[in-house]
């Protein structure tokens, strides 16, 4: 697997963040199920964590997430 780009690590963590399942960020992103797997697997390293939600707070906290402002339009 080719080491992943920041820009596509920060995506999928803006789809985890946002509730979307491995099933719906896979189709968001357009790649298969299985490879999200294997990339939350790989942040989770990087990271230095366990789990989705442990990532999205350590995202959160090294500032590579912000919050989004609550009057946006695009929000689920």
């Amino acid at each position: 697997m080719p080491e992943l780009e920041a820009v596509e690590l920060v995506a999928l963590l803006e789809l985890v963040a946002a509730g979307s399942t491995n099933r719906e960020a896979a189709a968001r992103l357009f790649i298969s199920e299985a490879t999200v797997k294997s990339h939350l697997i790989h942040i989770y390293g990087k990271l230095g964590v366990g789990d989705r939600a442990a990532a999205v707070a350590e995202a959160f906290n090294r500032g590579l997430l912000t919050p989004e402002p609550r009057d946006n339009p695009d929000r689920r």
